[in-house]
């Protein structure tokens, strides 16, 4: 072999090499890649919550849209007097959208929607918020399938949730917001301890103003009332 076929069959192999270092680079970094993609998923999965007895809060992800969507409409004229977004559930798209950005919200911990499910079955949601302002609260938001209505399901969702506020969340406090007039709802912090800080007026996407009543739990109250048992 010539000098020149030297010089021109040596840097054919460096090249082959180096792509071949490149490619084998490339592949090194792609699989650490979707290592650390699988992990940081691993890091966020569902939020199962077991209440025994066929009753499970797990969150809501885009596998759920369906189930939610014909959840809403079939209690859409019933919840249309306490909760105004319902007007704004159209199609199943909408109703994945919300669960789009629940979970962006869940990454950001900001919230996490739970759908309830009953032997199987939706039966209705509960959510859990971070609050704006000075207090840093947590507040908990919940309606049910008038099917399921009287079975203590909201009851038995809402001790779990707030313990999940308190125990992951680590918020001073928790706080439910009803409407005087919804009996059923003031019924759930009434039964579970919560006390009456007070009302607030306040303006809804429909253009309404409604009067909230303010119930609150704080972390100490939380260990007293479950320390005996209770939870």
């Amino acid at each position: 072999m010539d000098l020149l076929h030297h010089f021109v069959h040596t840097g054919q192999e460096n090249r082959v090499q180096e792509q071949e270092s490149l490619q084998s680079s490339n592949t090194r970094e792609g699989a650490v890649a979707m290592v650390a993609f699988w992990r940081r998923w691993l890091g966020r999965k569902q939020v199962v919550l077991s209440l025994g007895e066929g009753v499970e809060l797990r969150q809501l992800t885009m596998q759920d849209a369906s189930a939610l969507f014909d959840l809403t409409i079939r209690n859409r004229e019933r919840l249309r007097r306490w909760m105004s977004w319902v007007d704004f559930v159209r199609s199943e798209e909408d109703t994945r959208g919300f669960i789009r950005e629940s979970l962006r919200n869940f990454r950001s911990g900001r919230s996490l929607q739970m759908g309830i499910w009953w032997n199987g079955s939706m039966a209705g949601t509960i959510g859990l918020f971070s609050t704006a302002g000075a207090e840093q609260e947590a507040e908990i938001g919940y309606w049910i399938d008038e099917a399921a209505e009287g079975q203590g399901l909201v009851t038995r969702a809402t001790r779990e949730m707030i313990r999940y506020a308190f125990e992951q969340w680590q918020v001073p406090a928790v706080r439910i917001r009803v409407e005087p007039e919804n009996v059923r709802s003031r019924a759930i912090p009434e039964r579970l301890g919560f006390s009456l800080r007070g009302e607030v007026e306040e303006d809804w996407a429909d253009g309404s103003q409604r009067t909230l009543l303010i119930y609150v739990m704080h972390v100490s109250e939380f260990h007293d009332e479950y320390a005996e048992g209770n939870g």
